[in-house]
């Protein structure tokens, strides 16, 4: 006889969260990207498809990584995901990503001004967690940043999927003079802290981001041997502490908060009761400069309202307090995202960029399938290589709902074939297929393309090298004619050539 496994309270709330809206793909992307961050052998190309899947996301984190950079690089903004990963490394981008995806889903089930105000709330304690990092010696800032967003992940979860019974939570708190965790404990079966680290490992967070979501002690001590896990865990909670320090208080209040503060943190941190408070203000005011940039209004938030008014009463000022470089608003204007023409200049300046200094060919090639692909022209772009053993071009980086299972039958052999992948590559020809299913058209479309592929309409570009084919760039359109306007299929082609450029240097 088998006995049926009985769901623990925290298996319940996961199952509960999992049954409905856009949690259940929330919880799917994330997963995906940590798993992409922790694959060594794949990550850079799986989390520049993941992130590109998601037109909206992909604007709003070059603005934000713009915003926080620009200036540190010769100010060039950065134009392209791959190119973000390339210069900020895989934990920065993937940091950026998750807290806008979760951002936008709490913005998403919002349906009440309360919550909105502790979606944007949220993301002020990362800000200040990102402000706080020097002072616990956290070198990483946006690890800061993620890790104190994080730090109440369950509790803040918790409100937007069992609002009731958080402000059951809540009553029972007040009136049996019980801390949080218990009350939460008591009603919902396991406490907040449990389960925003059972969400934390159901979306593959790293060890270090886990540590950091867990309760500090009362009085942390300074250690000879503090981990760069324990400085991170510090920041999380100091930053979890100050947001609570001055929400809902008059300021009086706050004072005396921030010298609780100050008294708990002062042995493991770099802190005066002035630079908390300080710190504070300036999260507001860099808060405001940062949701400006992905479109939010942050009038929600009675906190966030509050601390935009300086302590005499008066405006701060509209630049970002947060002490790094605003972009100009010129290079805000001319960001990559306004057009697609816009899009291929800068790409071409960052391509250009990286053939100046040392480079692989397959972060030219991420790069090249990433603008073609960001143009929203086509469904699915391929770039193939020559893979000299069979002689065929064979594809190598792909971006498309389909792209992995296209790269893994994409094969055109240098052998004769009386078809337009073999003119296109034996002739160094430009081709473009409007409609593959033509009657002048459809007896040179090989089988294996055909059966694979499914497309409409098709553009092949070849990358020649003294009149050899060692790459091919595909780019289709599944269901509708494939038409592109003259001046960026120019500009197409010229990135092209920048590529073959990039393939004769490494010769």
């Amino acid at each position: 006889m088998t006995t049926q496994h009985s769901k623990t309270p925290l298996e319940k709330l996961l199952a509960e969260m999992d049954k409905g809206g856009d949690f259940p793909a929330l919880s799917s992307t994330i997963g995906e990207i940590n798993r992409a961050v922790g694959d060594e052998n794949s990550r850079a190309g799986r989390i520049t498809e993941i992130i590109l899947r998601d037109i909206a996301l992909t604007k709003k984190l070059l603005r934000l990584v713009n915003a926080a950079h620009y200036g540190a690089f010769g100010g060039q903004p950065i134009s392209t995901i791959s190119r973000a990963v390339v210069i900020l490394g895989f934990d920065a981008v993937r940091n950026v990503a998750v807290a806008l995806m979760l951002f936008e889903h709490l913005q998403n089930h919002a349906n009440v001004d309360l919550l909105r105000a502790e979606a944007i709330d949220s993301f002020y304690r990362g800000v200040l967690g990102r402000l706080l990092s020097s002072s616990a010696g956290v070198r990483d800032g946006e690890e800061a940043f993620i890790s104190a967003l994080f730090r109440d992940l369950g509790r803040l979860l918790a409100r937007f999927h069992f609002f009731e019974q958080t402000e059951r939570a809540d009553r029972l708190a007040e009136e049996e003079m019980l801390d949080e965790q218990t009350a939460s404990r008591r009603v919902l079966g396991a406490s907040y802290d449990e389960l925003g680290l059972a969400i934390a490992r159901h979306w593959h967070f790293p060890s270090n981001i886990l540590h950091a979501m867990a309760p500090i002690a009362a009085a942390p001590r300074k250690k000879a041997n503090m981990s760069d896990n324990d400085r991170l865990q510090i920041v999380a909670n100091m930053a979890r502490e100050l947001h609570r320090s001055v929400a809902g208080k008059t300021p009086e209040e706050q004072e005396h908060a921030i010298d609780v503060l100050y008294l708990r943190y002062r042995e493991v941190a770099q802190i005066s009761r002035e630079s908390l408070l300080e710190t504070a203000y300036k999260a507001a005011h860099a808060l405001r400069a940062e949701t400006a940039l992905i479109d939010v209004n942050i009038g929600k938030s009675p906190l966030i309202q509050q601390l935009l008014q300086e302590p005499n009463g008066k405006t701060g000022a509209e630049d970002d307090a947060s002490g790094e470089a605003a972009m100009p608003e010129e290079a805000q204007r001319e960001s990559p995202e306004n057009d697609a023409t816009s899009l291929l200049a800068m790409g071409m300046q960052d391509m250009t960029a990286m053939m100046l200094g040392q480079f692989h060919l397959a972060d030219i090639f991420k790069l090249v399938a990433e603008l073609f692909f960001r143009t929203e022209l086509f469904d699915h772009v391929l770039v193939c290589v020559l893979d000299r053993t069979s002689q065929s071009l064979v594809g190598r980086v792909g971006l498309g709902p389909h792209a992995a299972k296209m790269r893994g039958v994409f094969r055109i052999p240098l052998s004769f074939a009386p078809d337009v992948f073999h003119a296109a590559t034996s002739k160094g020809q430009d081709i473009l297929i409007s409609d593959a299913t033509a009657d002048n058209i459809r007896d040179r479309i090989p089988e294996w393309h055909v059966d694979a592929f499914h497309a409409h309409a098709f553009l092949l570009l070849p990358i020649m090298i003294n009149n050899q084919p060692l790459g091919l760039i595909y780019a289709d359109k599944i269901d509708q004619p494939l038409q592109i306007p003259n001046h960026l299929l120019g500009l197409l082609k010229v990135l092209r050539n920048q590529a073959a450029l990039a393939l004769r240097q490494k010769l």
